[in-house]
This record gives structure tokens, sequence and C-alpha cells, in this order.
């Protein structure tokens, strides 16, 4: 009695540990991507691709630009969209509970068509000031059909004391921005940029003596209220401060894929 008892408890228990139903322990997310070119223009809204860092979760958006991401664990996350010749978006995402979280809606921007195409050590002019400490001039390509004067194109300039120096990881980050002369010059969709640096400024960021400066310059979008034409997308790095300067570190997302790096050693 005993024994034959048994065989048909563990009939029961084998079969209901075969098919086990999943126990749903997160939340649900769900948003809208939307998604604009160069000259913020709307572009398709589906085929972007939106994950959460560090975890087998991710979906494409389909054609109204929707997403929604099942089952994620309460915690600290980073949502993470992107889509190919856009600007890549990382945002905290905090789940506290199985409540459905609804996301605000996000807009993916075109990377910017301007690109930097060479930085070239150049001398002291007249016009440069007593500290200065180096100078390069900046090739620039830019579309002029999209930059007629006065519309202005413009290059993203960061410097930093590693090699490994971008748009995430830097110590100071400034735009030059310039637009065609008029009546527009002969050659159009090239110029040349020089950028200075000073002792005075690299010191208050850090710079010793012997110590070598990284630079990185990327063709970057320009916001229409500024004097451009699109929209200059940006994110702020995710739970953490920047090591070197303790502040917020703002990345900008839709910058040319193709930056141009230098470097020199300060005096």
């Amino acid at each position: 009695m005993v024994v034959g008892s048994l065989a048909v408890l563990s009939g029961c228990s084998k079969s209901e540990a075969d098919n086990p139903t999943p126990a749903v322990t997160g939340a649900t997310v769900s948003g809208v991507v939307l998604a604009q070119d160069e000259v913020l223009r709307p572009l398709g809204k589906a085929g972007t691709t939106v994950q959460v860092e560090g975890l087998n979760k991710q979906v494409v958006t389909d054609e109204q630009g929707k997403y929604e991401l099942k089952n994620i664990e309460p915690g600290r996350h980073v949502l993470n969209v992107s889509r190919a010749g856009m600007g890549t978006l990382r945002y905290e995402l905090e789940v506290k509970s199985p409540a459905p979280v609804a996301f605000p809606t996000i807009t993916l921007d075109q990377q910017s068509s301007t690109q930097v195409t060479s930085l070239t050590l150049v001398s002291r002019t007249s016009n440069s000031l007593p500290d200065e400490v180096a100078a390069f001039e900046c090739q620039v390509a830019y579309n002029p059909q999209l930059y007629p004067a006065p519309k202005m194109y413009a290059v993203r300039l960061y410097v930093g004391k590693t090699s490994d120096v971008s748009n995430v990881r830097y110590l100071e980050s400034s735009q030059i921005s310039a637009s065609e002369s008029t009546p527009a010059p002969a050659v159009r969709g090239t110029a040349k940029l020089r950028l200075a640096f000073h002792a005075s400024s690299l010191r208050s960021l850090g710079f010793a003596s012997g110590e070598k400066v990284h630079l990185v310059a990327y063709g970057s979008a320009k916001d229409v209220q500024g004097g451009g034409i699109g929209r200059e997308a940006f994110y702020f790095e995710p739970y953490v401060l920047n090591p070197a300067t303790g502040q917020i570190q703002r990345v900008e997302a839709n910058l040319n894929a193709n930056p141009v790096r230098a470097d020199f050693t300060m005096p």
C-alpha cells in the first residue's frame, strides 16, 4: 500500500516538473521610439532595437514604433536604443515592482553627415594669444546642399588624458561652428577651422608640463535654434559620474561615425 501510493505520487510530481508554469516576477516595459533625419524629417518607425543592457532582453520596434520588453526583474537597469545610421541613446531604467512601466517616447536622430577629415598641427599666428601652446587646422567636409549660408555646420571636440578619449570619455567638450561665406565660395563642401589650445585652460583640466593631451574631433549636428538644421541629440551617462571631473557626463549621440584623433605634449 505504501509503495504503491508513493509510486502514484511520484508520477504526478514528475509530470508537473516537466511542464512548470513560469512565474512572472518582473515588469513589462513598453514605449514608442520615433526617428528623424538630419533636417528633422520623420523616418519610418520600424526597425529600432531596444534592449536592457546586461540581460537577454531585446526587441525591435514595429511599424508604429512600439516595443514591449517583458519580465524585467526589479532593479536598476540601462535601456539601450539603437538603429543603423542613428545616434544610440542610453537611459536609466529603474524597475521597482512587477507593475507595468510606460517609458517616455524616445526620438532617435540621424548621425551628422558633416565629417572631420584631418587634424594637422600648425604654427602660431599674429592673432595667437600669449599662452597658446598648440593649434590644429581642422579640415571639414559638409553637404553644401544642406548647409548653404547662413546655415551652420559644426565640429564637436573632446579633450582627454588617454588615447581612448571619446564622446563618452573626456575631460572637456566644445563645439565649433561655422557657415559658408557670402557669396558662396568657388569650391563648396570643404572648410578649414583653426583649433587653438591654451596653457591656462589645460592647467585647469589638470594637465601638467610634459603630459600628453589627447584630442578627438567629430562632425556634429547643430540645433536649429543655434543656426543649424537639426538637433543635437544627447543623453546623460547612466548612474555614473565622470571619475576625473566628478560631474554628470553628457554624451552627444548623433555625431558623425568617423572621428579624427590627434595629440600633443603640454610644454
